[in-house]
């Protein structure tokens, strides 16, 4: 009851208009805002600033826009004023190591979560900082190296007086919950290894037995206590390697995970090696980055059994599901209530709003499916906007907001017909997924900071 209790006051802790971690109010991406249908570089634009670099999205708490950077051997986190654009305060904090990451990775791509007390900011390259709404720095918890084939990116949550963090890397992936007034560590719970990584940010459940943080891993949805870390339910069988995060309807979670590689490029075992165990020393056609969390053992030999489970879990095939838990343990065999396998995302995370399921894959193919069903009700492709896709879409009302790589932003009228209300383009690649606040929009670019009002 205690922790119920909690969990329900926490959320009096930030307004309703407020957009407090990556794709605001539990990573659900919604809002009851109503921000400019029509705008662009040009149009509708109350501020503009230039931000230092990164790809981490904004969040707005209390009046203020906080995002995180990088100059240098400096990790930055910056306060603006939300209304105006003034730069409020600059903390900075030094590198303590160096990660490898995909060229479209960045040291500052995880995103911050506030409240109406603190910001907490997470870097690869030095672990968590929490500094107060007004600058102060509250505490910072270096976390040590961190490795997977194309970087670490997962962003915090904060949520009532504690820190989550989920690290899912090559070897050593662990969650960790501490305190948000001091980071002293409430517990530390090991995950699988994961092949490639994975790229999700986990999301609150409270439909369940008892509040869970819901994380999407390798090949598997778990539900880990708030209280204790406890895993208290789970559900296997998903594709591997997952970019999105997951997004909570009430007492179903939607997700989308697409599969990390096609069966021509995952060889049988008898391929790899004449059907011979094979050492870390000849491995090829084996990605090295990827040995060591096929090598189970740690052995430096792969066999068989090691290869057939990795090849099994990369061949999931790519889907967006729904899942509605109930109980506890293992959930694989009763808690998929529907999975669609078109117009499933790499990156961009799935939207709910309204009673459908909004998601876009790149080539700019959008999908729009009933929740209730997951019947799909229209697969099209965006017009004039088919190129990569990295932000996750965000809804506010009554429309759709979708943003691709190329800068390229299309407004959709929600509902079943997807209807194009806008396209513009902002003549830059966008990554970060924006916010919205009441009347506002807010959007990252490479190079620019845009608040949109009418």
């Amino acid at each position: 009851m205690r922790w119920t209790a909690l969990a329900a006051l926490s959320l009096t802790l930030f307004a309703d208009t407020d957009w407090p971690r990556f794709r605001g109010p539990n990573g659900a991406g919604v809002t009851d805002g109503s921000p400019p249908v029509e705008f662009g570089p040009g149009k509708n634009v109350a501020w503009k600033v230039a931000p230092p670099s990164g790809k981490s999205s904004p969040v707005v708490v209390g009046g203020k826009l906080i995002l995180t950077g990088h100059a240098g051997e400096a990790l930055l986190t910056v306060a603006y004023d939300a209304a105006s654009g003034k730069e409020l305060w600059r903390r900075e904090l030094k590198r303590r190591n160096t990660q490898k990451r995909h060229k479209l990775n960045d040291v500052a791509a995880p995103t911050a979560a506030a409240d109406a007390r603190r910001v907490v900011v997470f870097f690869t390259e030095f672990g968590l900082a929490s500094y107060s709404l007004d600058g102060k720095e509250e505490w910072t918890l270096p976390l040590g190296e961190m490795g997977s084939m194309q970087g670490v990116a997962a962003s915090p949550v904060l949520h009532g007086d504690s820190v989550y963090l989920v690290i899912d890397q090559a070897r050593d992936s662990f969650v960790l919950a501490v305190k948000a007034a001091n980071g002293e560590q409430r517990w530390r719970k090991p995950r699988p290894d994961a092949p490639g990584g994975i790229y999700s940010t986990p999301v609150l459940f409270t439909a369940g037995p008892e509040p869970v943080l819901g994380v999407l891993g390798d090949i598997e949805l778990s539900a880990y206590s708030l209280r204790t870390g406890e895993r208290v339910w789970w559900v296997s069988g998903l594709p591997s390697q997952a970019k999105t995060s997951p997004a909570v309807a009430g007492d179903r979670i939607i997700l989308s995970v697409n599969a990390m590689a096609e069966e021509s490029q995952i060889p049988v075992f008898a391929a790899l090696n004449e059907g011979k165990s094979l050492a870390l020393a000849n491995a090829k056609g084996v990605p090295r980055a990827v040995f060591p969390t096929v090598d189970k053992n740690r052995d430096e030999v792969l066999d068989e059994a090691e290869w057939n489970s990795f090849r099994a879990q990369a061949l999931q095939p790519s889907a967006t599901l729904s899942i509605r838990p109930k109980g506890r343990g293992d959930l694989t065999k009763t808690a998929v209530e529907w999975r669609a396998q078109r117009a499933v995302p790499n990156v961009p995370s799935p939207l709910v709003a309204g009673g459908f399921v909004y998601t876009v894959r790149n080539g700019g193919v959008a999908g729009i499916y009933d929740l209730a069903t997951g019947e799909v009700k229209k697969e099209f492709r965006l017009p004039g906007a088919l190129g990569d896709y990295y932000a996750s879409p965000v809804a506010a009302g009554k429309y759709i907001y979708f943003v691709s790589m190329e800068g390229k932003v299309t407004v959709l009228e929600a509902g079943a017909e997807g209807r194009v209300a806008l396209s513009v383009a902002m003549e830059e690649e966008v990554f970060a997924t924006p916010a919205i606040v009441g009347d506002t929009l807010y959007l990252r670019t490479q190079s620019g900071l845009y608040c949109f009002r009418k």
